[in-house]
């Protein structure tokens, strides 16, 4: 009986082993036919092999959104459910609105990843949609009733807001009672990205950053970079501009406009634009003349303005918050007042004010504040760093220089570095044969060649200019309270 049992033990193993050696060469037969069937038709396998990729990591990156997005919405909704103290209203912002930014595509951005999180939080929102050039401009001169404004969209409606807010008659309360919020829904967001360094590679979560950054209230100054237009080279006439990324003029910046016509390229476009760019009408000469003054850390000279502007700020701000009843108050000293003040009064600086001329001709002029992401911060006082470019450049050398550019978002060139705080800058612009036609005060067609400076991203034609560094002229919502 034993042996028997045995035996049938023996059968069902070899059995066993015989149906798994079957279900193998089975498999492999099947694995052997797919790979003959995807050499056969490598065409259609590598397509098909693309489309799997791209769907998965599509999958793969939405889901990563969502769980995101998720995490952001618990921490607005954390804000929302805090009881706010009795007879202490709800903040109420406002929201500049460029739904045609990013190609029509800044309304959805802003709908789908930034407004929840504004709802959520507990504020009251009001979203004004601009409808024109310039609107945001006009609404910031007369905005009031709110605690903070935000603007979503580009680098171009960031100034348009900032321009309106300075412009006001009471722009120095103005700052302090709007802080301005940046959502970056645009197509170009270099203020954004320098003010959230560590997101700026990452579209969506730049915004939500930027918009927890509102609901968490953290603030700080920046700086404001003033452009007024010189008559006669000497005065200035018409109205400001006020910037706070940077100022383009040359070869460069004509390319960086002209990116978009390559759109047939995809991802691509910026080398298209690089490459044929080179062989077209750019500015390669920038001639001008420079006259400058250098940073100071405060003297008798400079820092009477500031403390007097400062003087006035400080009454303004006393007469809007107080109260009738605040006068039968003791007034409490914060630490803010009772911090000692350096006084300037017997610093002397014999180089602030003295302005040094130095007359340049290159392929790049630009002008870059503290706010910009290729901006190196030195341990100076408050500066405008002012970048020339060289000389001459060969068509090989712009083209790699650009696409080193489209990479890293930094220049190779070696460029010449100004720090100032002030400069007036006034163009030679000379005749060309390959521009549009004026006509002479004798009758005489004459062409001349179309030059546009780039001031956040919008075109303004050039002329004598005066550029003034304002330190820490308004406030926006940043990652956190550090400069």
């Amino acid at each position: 009986m034993k042996t028997c049992r045995k035996i049938r033990r023996l059968q069902n193993v070899i059995f066993k082993t015989r149906r798994d050696l079957n279900r193998l060469n089975f498999n492999m037969a099947r694995i052997v036919r797919i790979f003959k069937t995807l050499r056969n038709n490598w065409k259609k396998s590598t397509v098909g092999f693309l489309l799997v990729s791209y769907g998965v990591n599509y999958g793969v990156t939405k889901f990563r959104t969502k769980e995101m997005l998720r995490l952001y919405c618990e921490e607005a909704k954390s804000y929302g459910d805090v009881p706010l103290p009795i007879g202490l209203p709800a903040r109420q912002i406002t929201v500049v609105l460029n739904p045609a930014s990013n190609g029509g595509k800044g309304k959805s951005e802003f709908e789908d990843y930034c407004a929840p999180l504004l709802y959520l939080s507990g504020m009251k929102v009001s979203v004004v949609k601009t409808e024109s050039v310039g609107e945001a401009r006009g609404l910031m001169e007369v905005m009031d009733n709110c605690d903070a404004v935000v603007v979503a969209g580009g680098d171009g409606a960031i100034t348009e807001a900032v321009t309106g807010l300075l412009r006001r008659n009471d722009s120095g309360l103005a700052v302090q009672r709007f802080p301005i919020g940046i959502i970056p829904v645009g197509k170009l967001n270099n203020i954004a990205k320098s003010i959230f360094k560590e997101h700026k590679d990452d579209r969506i979560k730049l915004m939500a950053e930027a918009t927890m950054a509102i609901i968490r209230d953290f603030q700080k100054q920046v700086d404001v970079m003033k452009v007024e237009i010189l008559e006669n080279s000497e005065n200035p006439t018409g109205k400001p501009v006020y910037a706070l990324g940077e100022l383009k003029w040359g070869a460069f910046r004509d390319v960086e406009e002209r990116i978009g016509k390559y759109w047939l390229w995809g991802p691509l476009k910026s080398y298209a634009a690089y490459f044929f760019g080179a062989f077209k009408n750019l500015t390669w000469e920038c001639n001008a003349q420079f006259h400058y003054t250098v940073p100071c850390e405060g003297c008798n000279n400079c820092m009477r303005n500031n403390l007097q502007d400062a003087n006035e700020l400080k009454f303004g701000s006393q007469v809007q918050n107080s109260r009738w009843w605040h006068a039968f108050i003791p007034r409490t000293r914060s630490v803010k007042d009772t911090k000692q003040v350096k006084d300037y009064s017997k610093v002397v600086n014999p180089e602030c004010g003295v302005w040094h001329q130095k007359d340049f001709s290159s392929v790049e002029f630009q002008v870059l504040t503290e706010n910009n992401v290729n901006f190196s911060p030195p341990n100076l006082p408050k500066h405008l760093e002012v970048n020339l470019g060289p000389e001459n450049i060969s068509g090989f050398e712009f083209v790699k220089e650009g696409w080193l550019r489209t990479k890293t978002e930094t220049s190779q060139n070696n460029r010449e570095k100004i720090l100032v705080r002030q400069f007036e800058m006034i163009p030679k612009i000379e005749e060309s044969s390959i521009a549009e036609k004026e006509t002479t005060e004798e009758g005489k067609s004459v062409e001349v060649e179309e030059r546009w400076y780039s001031i956040d991203n919008d075109n303004y034609e050039v002329k004598p200019i005066r550029v003034t560094v304002l330190p820490d002229a308004i406030k926006v919502f940043s990652a956190s309270t550090s400069r």
